[in-house]
């Protein structure tokens, strides 16, 4: 794995038990990817196991009988945590590159690859490793966790709350989104508790903004003084058993503008997923240049090939009158 901030964390082993603990449905989520694909004979490859190799000894607790734990990080506590676990002998830790990787480890079973900075701009290189090593080191019945990388994207006025609800709404939709993803519980009867529509949420009053419930640091962008601008659109999905699909991003993104305003920023959404079930889900805000005034029906087009530097090229196409 090429270093970086994910590396860093993964070499720090308070900061990665802190980083375990402030998301425990992520590891509830690999938890049940795992056990759902690991037997008493599978072998399991722990792409990027971190200092800790938590998932590489998960999966020898769960039946796995060969795993192979990668980092370019040091391993003492991995090898020692896997000791202490009953597990070592069925768990090989292995400090390398993820690049450097070759066939003289063999092919695995499963594939766990958690190597993600969760910001879609930073991301390619990182999903075209994940396809490289799944193309050198799987065979045709591989499982690759996760095997979905989602983005979603959605523009805003970032100087300007939305008094009217309508933005707590939706931020409140997204959050019911994912607890479902996560739990497999549908919550209906929540969704009831939003508003049906525009008027019910005039008359019911503003929703509290999401940050107050919410850390940002949790995954969250911070939109409490955010006014949503345009609805959300699906930009990519990377699925890894389509292995060019993890090479390059869509060259442009076009998002629907549904209320007036000036936008200036964008919220990401990255999606990690093992088929349908939701691992992690994480927003990034980008500014946009040049900042436009907007109006209902105008499609906002965001330029996204080539290197995005700090702020995404925007132009408008004007609604017809």
């Amino acid at each position: 794995m090429a270093r970086g901030k994910a590396t860093l964390v993964g070499e720090s082993p308070l900061a990665h038990v802190s980083l375990l603990a402030g998301s425990p449905e992520r590891v509830l989520a690999l938890r049940l990817a795992l056990s759902s694909v690991v037997g008493p004979s599978s072998s399991v490859l722990d792409a990027g196991c971190g200092s800790l190799g938590i998932l590489a000894i998960m999966a020898a607790k769960l039946g796995a009988q060969r795993v192979v734990g990668v980092d370019l990080g040091r391993l003492e506590l991995a090898r020692a945590l896997a000791e202490e676990n009953g597990v070592a002998g069925r768990v090989r830790f292995v400090q390398r590159d993820l690049a450097d990787l070759d066939s003289s480890l063999g092919t695995f079973d499963v594939i766990v690859g958690m190597i993600y900075y969760n910001d879609v701009r930073l991301d390619i290189p990182q999903q075209q490793l994940m396809s490289s090593v799944a193309r050198r080191l799987a065979h045709s019945g591989t499982a690759v966790i996760p095997n979905k990388v989602r983005y979603s994207v959605a523009g805003y006025a970032a100087s300007a709350a939305d008094r009217s609800g309508l933005t707590g709404k939706g931020q409140w939709e997204e959050c019911i989104d994912r607890v479902e993803g996560q739990t497999g519980v549908t919550l209906s009867l929540a969704r009831g508790l939003l508003g049906q529509g525009s008027q019910d949420r005039r008359d019911a009053g503003p929703l509290p903004p999401m940050a107050e419930f919410v850390s940002s640091r949790r995954g969250y962008a911070d939109r409490h003084a955010m006014k949503q601008l345009t609805g959300r659109q699906l930009f990519t999905e990377i699925e890894y058993s389509r292995a060019a699909a993890a090479w390059s991003y869509p060259p442009s993104v076009r998002l629907r503008v549904t209320q007036a305003g000036r936008l200036d920023t964008t919220v990401w959404r990255q999606d990690l997923l093992f088929d349908e079930l939701l691992i992690r889900s994480t927003e990034t805000a980008y500014h946009v240049t040049p900042p436009r005034d907007v109006a209902a029906g105008d499609t906002a087009v965001l330029s996204t090939g080539g290197d995005w530097g700090d702020a995404i090229a925007l132009s408008v196409d004007r609604a017809k009158a």
